[in-house]
């Protein structure tokens, strides 16, 4: 039995746990702030935090059997604000003609650009190793949470929802776009970049050349990986690709990763969530029309009592539409087995 909530408190020790897996931007194998990034996403939860810029909400998924955290995810509500601008290379293509020659070259070109008033960003994507076979593809569920959240929550996120994929990086976690560029500008080399961006990205605004940079400098091994995926995130590119993102012709200035996008309200689980009644289990002689990942939602209501306890949780199970409702065979979790009859939950669908 698997639930997928908000982060507390509570949470940490094994939140940094799961953050040695992978020990990414959007979630540190660093306590101080990984304690920090809970204490947002509570905030963010709770309402303190009105403007976007401010919030981020961070999911974990539960083994309950277990009492493990065996996943994590992250909406991050503006991308790119006036304090920390989100900073990629356009990549473009440019025509050079020699009329001398009667030669035509169309160079592929690297521009960097600063967005101070950016896009709702999903990442910080971690499932633990031994539960990525699992049959119920728990990454799926993982990342559609995500969708589900926006869906029920619109008001609270921007028009574009943009994702930054890792690209091939080499054994030693370095990569080669950042040995051939950044380390040239900056004298860091990628890990120590990597930790300096977390808080800010002045030395980038400022080393960095503001000119064009052609691609046919590079080593041809650089050039083969700008805007690729790694092996690894090829099926999370393709889950994106088949809900409506793109690549948005965007790479990471540390690696070459693509960043793919979406508009907010053409991205299709977010078009498929939706708020309906609960009308009790599904009958014993009807079948389910699928599996969905179900929401109890307390976000814009008042709970005096939630100081430990998540204002959003979701379960993934069978759900049948009927008049005026939905039929669900809900866990027997706290919240969800003493649901009443009629009573609001949010509902996305699977295929």
């Amino acid at each position: 039995m698997f639930l997928l909530r908000e982060a507390l408190p509570t949470d940490l020790d094994q939140l940094r746990g799961l953050a040695r897996t992978l020990n990414t931007l959007n979630l540190p194998d660093d306590s101080a702030r990984l304690k920090r990034l809970v204490q947002i996403s509570r905030e963010s939860f709770d309402g303190t935090y009105r403007k976007p810029r401010f919030r981020d909400y961070l999911f974990v998924l539960e083994d309950v059997a277990e009492k493990r955290l065996i996943g994590s995810c992250l909406i991050i509500a503006q991308h790119g604000t006036h304090e920390r601008p989100a900073v990629y290379y356009d990549v473009h293509n440019e025509q050079k003609y020699s009329s001398t020659l009667d030669k035509l070259i169309i160079h592929r070109v690297l521009q960097l650009r600063f967005d101070y008033d950016g896009p709702t960003e999903i990442g910080g994507l971690i499932l633990a190793p031994e539960y990525r076979a699992h049959p119920l593809k728990l990454g799926r569920i993982l990342s559609f949470v995500r969708f589900l959240f926006i869906g029920l929550h619109r008001d609270l996120f921007r028009d574009e929802v943009v994702a930054e994929l890792l690209p091939p990086l080499n054994d030693d976690g370095t990569s080669d776009l950042w040995d051939c560029l950044g380390r040239n500008f900056t004298g860091l080399n990628y890990r120590e970049a990597d930790l300096l961006s977390r808080d800010n990205v002045e030395f980038i605004r400022n080393l960095f050349p503001s000119k064009p940079i052609y691609t046919a400098l590079l080593p041809e091994h650089v050039r083969k990986i700008i805007g690729v995926v790694g092996e690894k995130t090829v099926p999370a590119r393709r889950m994106l690709e088949k809900i409506g993102f793109e690549w948005d012709n965007s790479i990471d200035p540390f690696d070459g990763g693509p960043t793919f996008a979406v508009k907010t309200d053409d991205c299709a689980p977010i078009i498929n969530t939706r708020r309906l009644a609960y009308l009790g289990p599904i009958a014993q002689d009807a079948a389910p029309d699928g599996q969905a990942l179900v929401a109890l939602d307390t976000l814009d209501k008042e709970q005096p009592d939630a100081e430990m306890k998540p204002r959003f949780q979701a379960v993934y199970c069978d759900y049948r539409l009927a008049e005026g409702g939905a039929e669900i065979n809900l866990p027997d979790l706290p919240g969800f087995d003493a649901l009443a009859r009629g009573a609001e939950v949010g509902l996305l669908p699977f295929d």
